[in-house]
């Protein structure tokens, strides 16, 4: 719901996709600068704390953004600078959400763990969307905000109830650099989490960032007003969730590498079919299936992560995985540009079919050529 309320207010103050880029860097770029570091404080620290502390200190650029609105003063400066904040806040929390599950489900149970976390997590991006263009209406996007703010103090509430087994963090002497360093010394022996990681910052660079330039789609190519953005919004969650309800029976069928393999080709070929669909139900169905195929490589790729990499590095190697999401800095400039030279959808296929050549390239010379 923030998300497309704070997309569609940012489109109508400035009426450029260029601006939709730059709203999109400002999200990302903390997590990329960020994200290195927040892995190792996550193995040094206490994971639950970490996330509590960022649910409360979320609130404070969120409650700002709606004063400033409720004022009649927001410009669009003021929404970027507060997406940086918010972003710098966030910059830990997928990494220490995502490690925890190791602390709280057994090995055999991570698959279950994973998908789970992911259809959550999906779930509400099917309903805060599809709730969100229809309340922009209703309550307008300064009530959407007002939603979202809500929200998350009861998630930070809600997260002070949880109680674990105590648990050992971490200790070391050694330097927040040479404790990343080692981290990546590991990934390099590990072909499958570099194969993922590398796949997953190409799709976030040339694909990841669909979801800023969807404004455009329903506004200017589709003409379904905000409604129909957040049907184009809520569609890839749809899809997401049905995915990962089959995804234990794909599992037993194909190996994690081809399913890895496969995905990663798939979800940029059907970003590429909607980008040149002019009907609304099929754009949306495109986007469902392009959200299953995006969990599935995703969920596939922490798993391996999970599994394989060792306790005392999972925080850092999964920070290294989900720097894919500070990548999307970088992609909200990739795409914006070409979508600015190209318009929405020539420019959306163009970035698509860049990420099929490269990540086809990494995964034929990391895994292509593997002997069991």
């Amino acid at each position: 719901m923030r998300e497309v309320a704070l997309y569609w207010l940012a489109y109508e103050i400035t009426g450029s996709a260029w601006a939709l880029g730059i709203l999109g860097f400002c999200e990302a770029a903390p997590r990329l600068l960020l994200g290195a570091v927040g892995g190792v404080i996550v193995d040094r620290y206490d994971r639950l704390r970490l996330l509590t502390g960022i649910q409360f200190l979320c609130c404070l650029p969120v409650f700002t953004l709606i004063v400033l609105y409720f004022m009649g003063i927001l410009q669009f400066w003021h929404m970027a600078v507060l997406e940086v904040l918010w972003a710098t806040i966030r910059s830990m929390n997928p990494t220490a959400g995502q490690s925890l599950l190791r602390d709280l489900v057994p090995e055999p149970e991570l698959m279950s763990a994973v998908s789970l976390y992911s259809i959550g997590f999906n779930f509400a991006r099917i309903v805060g969307p599809s709730i969100g263009g229809v309340l922009i209406i209703w309550i307008g996007v300064g009530g959407c905000f007002l939603y979202y703010g809500v929200s998350l103090v009861i998630s930070a509430v809600e997260l002070l109830s949880v109680r674990l087994r105590a648990s050992m963090p971490a200790t070391s002497e050694s330097s927040v650099f040479s404790e990343f360093k080692e981290g990546l010394a590991y990934i390099g022996t590990a072909p499958m989490i570099l194969a993922s990681i590398l796949a997953a910052y190409v799709i976030s660079i040339f694909v990841g960032t669909y979801t800023r330039f969807l404004a455009v789609f329903a506004k200017d190519i589709l003409a379904v007003g905000p409604e129909g953005l957040g049907l184009l919004v809520a569609a890839p969650g749809v899809g997401a969730v049905a995915s990962l309800i089959v995804l234990g029976a794909l599992e037993e069928r194909w190996s994690r590498k081809h399913l890895m393999w496969f995905t990663a080709m798939a979800t940029p070929a059907l970003l590429i079919l909607f980008c040149f669909s002019r009907n609304l139900w099929l754009s949306v169905f495109l986007l469902s299936v392009f959200g299953g195929m995006q969990i599935i490589f995703r969920t596939v790729s922490r798993l391996v992560i999970q599994i394989e990499a060792p306790r005392e590095l999972l925080g850092r190697v999964m920070s290294v995985f989900l720097m894919d999401q500070g990548m999307r800095s970088l992609g909200s400039m990739v795409m914006g540009a070409f979508v600015s030279a190209f318009g929405a959808a020539y420019g959306l296929a163009l970035t698509s079919l860049a990420s099929i050549i490269l990540t086809t390239v990494t995964f034929w010379r990391l895994l292509g050529r593997r002997r069991n």
